[in-house]
Parts: C-alpha cells; sequence; structure tokens
C-alpha cells in the first residue's frame, strides 16, 4: 500500500487487500450474519459484477464485463483466504467456528475501519454489496450454488459470438 498527497493505491486488482477490503464491506451489510468462505467468493463476484445476476432492478456493475470473467470465481479462493486472513490479523473481522464449520463476521472495529473510506468507487461498492447480500440472502447453500452454476457459462460468454464473427469476417 502506497500514500502520496491524499492518495492511496493498494497493488493489483484482485490483491489480496483489495478483496479483504471488499469482503469487510459484505460483512458489514450483511451484520450480524456470519458468511462462510464459498457465499464470500460468490458475493463479492456478484458486488463487482452485479449486472450478471440479469435483474431489471440491479445496480450497474462495479467493474466492466470482461471476457470469461467467471473465471475470477475459480481463481478467487486464495486471494479471499489471504485478504481474510489480513483482516483477521488487524481484528477487522470475526471467525466464527461452530457446528456448520468456519464462518466470518464484522467485527467491532469493522464499520469504524470502513467508515475512513469516502471516496466513490467504496460507496458505489457499498451500495453494490448491500443489493447483492438482500438480494441473496434467503438463498440456501444449494439455490445459490445452483445459480451461480446455471449462469456461469454466460457471464463472459458474449464475448465469444464476437470473436466468432470476426473471425469469420476477417
Amino acid at each position: 500500500m502506497k500514500v502520496s498527497n491524499k492518495t492511496i493505491t493498494f497493488g493489483s486488482f484482485n490483491s489480496p487487500f483489495e478483496v479483504g477490503l471488499r469482503n469487510l464491506i459484505i460483512l458489514a451489510v450483511a451484520s450480524p450474519e456470519n458468511l462462510d468462505l464459498q457465499r464470500l467468493i460468490y458475493y463479492d463476484y456478484l458486488v463487482v459484477h452485479t449486472s450478471d445476476v440479469g435483474v431489471k432492478d440491479s445496480p450497474p456493475s462495479l467493474h466492466p464485463d470482461t471476457p470469461n470473467r467467471s473465471g475470477e470465481i475459480i481463481v478467487r479462493r486464495k486471494a479471499m483466504q489471504q485478504g481474510l486472513d489480513l483482516m483477521y490479523s488487524k481484528s477487522l473481522l470475526n471467525i466464527v467456528f461452530n457446528e456448520q464449520g468456519i464462518s466470518y463476521s464484522a467485527s467491532e472495529l469493522t464499520q469504524p475501519f470502513l467508515d475512513l473510506f469516502d471516496s466513490s468507487y467504496c460507496k458505489t461498492l457499498r451500495r453494490n454489496a448491500l443489493w447483492v447480500t438482500n438480494y441473496f440472502s434467503e438463498y440456501s447453500k444449494e439455490e445459490l450454488k445452483n445459480f451461480i452454476e446455471k449462469n456461469i457459462g454466460n457471464w463472459g460468454g458474449e464475448f465469444m459470438y464476437e470473436a466468432l464473427v470476426r473471425s469469420v469476417v476477417e
């Protein structure tokens, strides 16, 4: 992390810090609920790509649609775990161990820490996280998994047709 003249940069896209920060926001808006790692992975993707949910009232996606973006779900686990570990090491989230397994929740420091961020990007991220957690809160683990599996092939797939057309035309 570099700080210069009131600008903070956090390194590469989807770094453990960035993923950890997004997940703090998700945990804050979902509070007092505990979320397991798989739900956090799904929510993290959906917060960034809200238009992929495919409903009329979804907020605009935070990041542009890119080809094969659904692969982000698969490769995100390591950065997610590192980000959660980083935030836990700073007492910014709680790890919950119970009969359902391991899950995560906001700590008493989560919201005061997040209040330090007031950029339009963070506000949009919070809006999207609130929308995603509200929209999917009633989905069971199985229902959320089925939703992702049913749609993952479509996310980023719209670029395949364009590539096919270009290859035929050229």
